[in-house]
Formats: structure tokens, C-alpha cells, sequence
């Protein structure tokens, strides 16, 4: 199937974010740079805003609903195998180099590698949750149930995971499927979004934002999705088809749509060298704010880039990523 060109342009600019989101989180977190304080806050409330909501609406966008019974279970072993074998390896590797780095600040157990089946650790519940989306919505899909009452379904599963004590897949699974079937949706419909709505979009993004500031206390933990900053999050995902698939093909552009094919390696790489360059720079003595933040963010994203580099040499680190292609 031809590629998406400013999709991957999405995946590849997206990526990009999460991986500067962690690294102000994991700089915010070490509590040394307090005079910072505001603008890191500020900048994680807009970046977490977009960029989780925008990965499953992407995923969503290239959907496929399934015809058989045969053609869901085919593709759920294909995801399972997909994401869960990264999943786990990159659980290890990440609770690995948090141990190898002392200055981490909230430190994953050993022990808390026997509780992933049920409790993911750090940033890989995207991998976790995005799996049971795929096996909901593929469900109901086979059920033949209209497209309109699946968005209404996954409106009240919602609000039900925000009013009801869940089980962490459940929740996770309830909360987010909801961005997932907006990118069905918007492809679906082919929804066009021109220049007039994407200005609406932003001054209520701009509002919402504004409100989420208002109310204080950890307004800018903007990573999960809830009743605070839900019109915030699913303005975004429109917003961003509208200005990815509006961007003008020029260098910027070809230089993400190359590497948003390899948004996946991208994602599960970053986490774990971030805390380690985290710590290494601050050994060393990197005390500047603004240079530890870059410093961070360049060497975590071509250290990211070199593994995709090899992976498109070398079967074996391939296969870490994508499995399945052993099995085919």
C-alpha cells in the first residue's frame, strides 16, 4: 500500500515532540532548576496536549475495518506480536538503564517487571493500550455496528472510565478509544477541515488552555486524558491533519516524512537514552538549563536515528521491532 506522505510527516513531527515532552519532564523532575519551573510546566501542558491523542488518531486513520472472524484474529496475533514482544523487551531495557543511571527520579523496581501483563511501566502504555483499542474497536466492527454509535459507545466508555474505578486496561482501553476512532472518522468521511474551522480550532484550543492554566495545581500533567482537558486533546487531533496535510513539501517536511516511518523505533529507543544522557550531562556537569535541554534532545534523537539506521541493515534489529516478520 502507497505511503501517506503527510502522515508520516504527522508520525515523524510527533515523535519529535514526545521525545522533547520526556525530556523536559525528566529535566522538570531532578527539581534543580526551579527558577524554570513555569516555562517547563507551560511548555509540557502544550506538547502533552497533542502528542498522545494525535499517535492514536493516526493509528485510527489507517484502521481497517476487518470483513471475517478469520481476517480479526489474524490481525490481532499480527499486533499482538507487534507490540508486545517490543513491549516487553523495551520494559526491561528501560527499568535496565534507570538502574544504570542513579539520578532517575521516579525509579521502576525489578519487580515491577512481573506486573506488565497488568500495570505497564513508564511511557510503554501506549504500546499496552493501543493493542486493546485495536481489539475493541475490531470487535464492534464485526458486530456491524454503525459507525455513529461506535462513537457514541466510545463517548460513554469515557466517562465511564472517569466516573468508575477500572482496571488499568480497561481505563487505559475506555479513555483513549475514543482518539483512535476520530482518525477512523475523519478518513473515513474524508472530513475536510479548511482554513476557517482550523482558526475556530485554535482559538478553542487556546481557551482550553487558558482554562487548564486557571485551575492550578498540576494542570500541565496534560498526558492522560480527562474532563479537564478533553476539548483541548480532541481539538488537536483535526487541527493537526489539518496543518500536517496542509504543509508545504519542502526540506522541513521531506526530513520528517522520512523518519516518521520510523516513528515506532523512534518511540520505543528514546525513554530509556534520555534518562541515561540525563544523567550522564549532569555528571559531567551540564548545569545550564537551556543547554541541558538541547544537549538531551540532540543526542537522544540521532542516537534514535542511528537504531533506525541499523535496523534497515541488520535482519536482527529489525526483527526487535517488528517481529511478526519473523514469523511470516
Amino acid at each position: 500500500m502507497k505511503r501517506i506522505e503527510w502522515l508520516d510527516f504527522g508520525k515523524g513531527i510527533t515523535i519529535f515532540f514526545v521525545m522533547l515532552a520526556h525530556v523536559l519532564e525528566g529535566v522538570y523532575k531532578t527539581g534543580n532548576y526551579t527558577q524554570y519551573n513555569e516555562l517547563s510546566k507551560v511548555l509540557m501542558g502544550i506538547i502533552f496536549t497533542f502528542i498522545m491523542p494525535v499517535f492514536f488518531s493516526l493509528s485510527g486513520y489507517l484502521y481497517k475495518i476487518p470483513k471475517t472472524t478469520r481476517e480479526y484474529l489474524q490481525s490481532m496475533k499480527k499486533k499482538a506480536v507487534n507490540l508486545f514482544i517490543p513491549y516487553i523487551l523495551f520494559s526491561i531495557v528501560y527499568v535496565a538503564m534507570q538502574h544504570m543511571g542513579n539520578s532517575v527520579n521516579s525509579l521502576n523496581s525489578w519487580g515491577s517487571l512481573t506486573q506488565i501483563y497488568v500495570k505497564p511501566i513508564g511511557y510503554l502504555w501506549f504500546l499496552y493500550i493501543l493493542f486493546f483499542i485495536f481489539l475493541l474497536v475490531g470487535f464492534l466492527d464485526l458486530l456491524k455496528i454503525n459507525k455513529y454509535w461506535q462513537l457514541t459507545i466510545y463517548l460513554i466508555l469515557f466517562v465511564m472510565s472517569q466516573l468508575i474505578g477500572m482496571p488499568y486496561v480497561l481505563a487505559g482501553t475506555f479513555t483513549w478509544a475514543i482518539c483512535f476512532y476520530m482518525g477512523y472518522i475523519i478518513r473515513d468521511l474524508d472530513i475536510v477541515i479548511n482554513k476557517k474551522i482550523a482558526i475556530v480550532l485554535i482559538v478553542i484550543l487556546l481557551l482550553g488552555w487558558l482554562y487548564q492554566y486557571n485551575l492550578g495545581g498540576d494542570w500541565y500533567h496534560t498526558n492522560t486524558l480527562g474532563f479537564n482537558n478533553m476539548v483541548t486533546k480532541l481539538v488537536s487531533i483535526p487541527l493537526s491533519v489539518y496543518l500536517f496535510s496542509n504543509i508545504k513539501k519542502n526540506t522541513f517536511f521531506n526530513y520528517f516524512n522520512k523518519y516518521g516511518r520510523y516513528s515506532l523505533i523512534i518511540y520505543l529507543v528514546h525513554a530509556p537514552v534520555t534518562s541515561v544522557i540525563r544523567t550522564i550531562l549532569m555528571h559531567l556537569g551540564v548545569t545550564n538549563y537551556f543547554i541541558l535541554i538541547i544537549g538531551i534532545s540532540l543526542i537522544t534523537w540521532y542516537i534514535a536515528l542511528a537504531v533506525c539506521w541499523m535496523s534497515d541493515r541488520f535482519i536482527l534489529i529489525n526483527r526487535i521491532f517488528y517481529p511478526y516478520k519473523i514469523f511470516k
